[in-house]
Parts: C-alpha cells; sequence; structure tokens
C-alpha cells in the first residue's frame, strides 16, 4: 500500500467493502467537498486516508455512518448524531414541515420524545415560536440541548407530560413505535448500536400512543393540533376514540402511512 492513498484508490477499497453511498459519504466528509469532486480529482492523495480506513473497518462491523462521522443533515441544519439518540430519519422531516404549515408568530410548541433535538431545533430556527422539548433520557437531553443551542429552546427531562407545565398550541412527537416481533426483524446496523429506549414501543408498538393521545388533550389549547409520526395506522383510532377531531393520515415517500394529526 502507498504511504498516502488517492482518493481513487479510497474509493474503490470503500466500494469493495461497504458500497458506494457510503464510501461517498466518508470522502465528502473527511475532504469537505462534493461528490463531483471526489469523481473529477481522483488522482489527488487523500492526506487522511488512515481515519478513512479506519471508519470503513467501522462501518463494515455495522456501525452507523452518522455515529461514525457525528453529524447528519436534518431540515438543512447539520446536527450531531451519535448513540444518546436516534438518527434523525427523513421521514421525520416530514413531520416537521406538516407542524410547520399550523405554527404562527408566538405560538407555543411541545416536542414530546425529543431525542437528537431534530425536531425542536428544526421549528424553533423556522420562526419565532416558543419551543419546549421533553425525552425521559438523560443522555437524548444531553445531545438535544447540544443541538439545540443558541435557539432558546427549554429543555425539560420528563416522562411524557409527568414535568410538562402550560397549555400549547401545537404539541409533536416521534415516539417509540417498533413493536416486539418488528424489534427482532430490525437491521444489525440499527439494534446493535441506536438506543432502544428510543425504539421499543411495547407489545404492538402501541404503549406510548396509548398514553400520550388521551394525555395530551390536558396540554393544548382549544382547537390546538397533535402531530404524531407513526408506525401502527391504528394510532388514527386511537386519536378518534380518545376526541380528536378534524383528522388527517399522510403518507412517507415510500407511500407508507407515516404522519397523523388532528384537533382537540
Amino acid at each position: 500500500m502507498n504511504l498516502i492513498m488517492t482518493i481513487d484508490e479510497c474509493l474503490q477499497y470503500g466500494i469493495a467493502l461497504i458500497g458506494e453511498r457510503d464510501t461517498t459519504l466518508l470522502l465528502r466528509y473527511l475532504t469537505g467537498q462534493n461528490s463531483a469532486y471526489i469523481l473529477l480529482h481522483g488522482d489527488k492523495p487523500l492526506q487522511s486516508w488512515e481515519q478513512f480506513l479506519a471508519y470503513v473497518s467501522r462501518c463494515k462491523q455495522g456501525e452507523p455512518l452518522q455515529y461514525i462521522i457525528g453529524q447528519w443533515d436534518f431540515m438543512g441544519r447539520t446536527l450531531k448524531t451519535d448513540s444518546r439518540a436516534l438518527i434523525p430519519r427523513p421521514e421525520t422531516e416530514l413531520l416537521v414541515e406538516e407542524a410547520l404549515r399550523f405554527c404562527t408568530a408566538g405560538c407555543n410548541v411541545l416536542d414530546l420524545c425529543t431525542g437528537s433535538g431534530c425536531i425542536a431545533a428544526s421549528i424553533a430556527a423556522a420562526g419565532n415560536y416558543n419551543v419546549t422539548a421533553a425525552d425521559i433520557s438523560a443522555d437524548a437531553l444531553s445531545l438535544a440541548r447540544e443541538n439545540g443551542a443558541g435557539l432558546g429552546i427549554n429543555f425539560v427531562q420528563s416522562d411524557l407530560f409527568s414535568n410538562i407545565n402550560g397549555i400549547f398550541d401545537i404539541i409533536i412527537s416521534n415516539p417509540p413505535y417498533i413493536s416486539a416481533c418488528e424489534l427482532d426483524s430490525l437491521s444489525p446496523t440499527v439494534l446493535n448500536y441506536e438506543p432502544h429506549l428510543a425504539l421499543y414501543g411495547g407489545g404492538d408498538g402501541m404503549d406510548i400512543y396509548r398514553r400520550l393521545i388521551p394525555e395530551s388533550l390536558k396540554f393544548l389549547k382549544p382547537g390546538g393540533m397533535l402531530l404524531l409520526e407513526i408506525g401502527p395506522e391504528a394510532v388514527y383510532d386511537i386519536m378518534s376514540s380518545s376526541g380528536f377531531k378534524n383528522i388527517e393520515l399522510k403518507k412517507d415517500y415510500a407511500g407508507l402511512p407515516r404522519i397523523v394529526f388532528g384537533t382537540n
């Protein structure tokens, strides 16, 4: 092996072990350049080639790329990512976009099960909104505080509403909703590295929804909006039976039911 590997040598090495997508993302991160640069400047040496090899090894062993590089883009913002919280997913951007349609200047927003803080930070950065972010996990909250630094977010450690005070215009949540049978079928990259507390939603994946939905009525203003990312489609039925009105179900990029929202 050469004393310094070129970008193209690193590219070919990585593709053979972890595929083109992850290899390109690693090279973009290490060079600070875009994909076009990687392809057009393959003959240039990669000064950080030893770090690249170490990253490829970790990725090959199943560690999520987002944890390896410690950052990921969400709603146009680069957030810190590590094992304290779930990796932000593209589907959750749809939830934020839907919530922002209902946000008005000065409105009070509560993000339950905030995790990395991706939802709270995105909403707080989008306008003059009063955002509270809550999570049961102290580790997740510490990461959320880092991602929400300087945005005026109120962070609270709370098991759903147990430590929440106030009334909100909007309550938004992407809670744990993986069922017992789904948990066993998750990829090793998710199962072995991402926090189970943020994944497992009970035997049928509905435990958190059964608590969150009826309790939220006491914390919503009249006409206030509850928006949820969902796994099981039956969440719609819980909202309906709890008394929510104007309930709508939205699909994700794959055509699967992913977001449900309604007013109290």
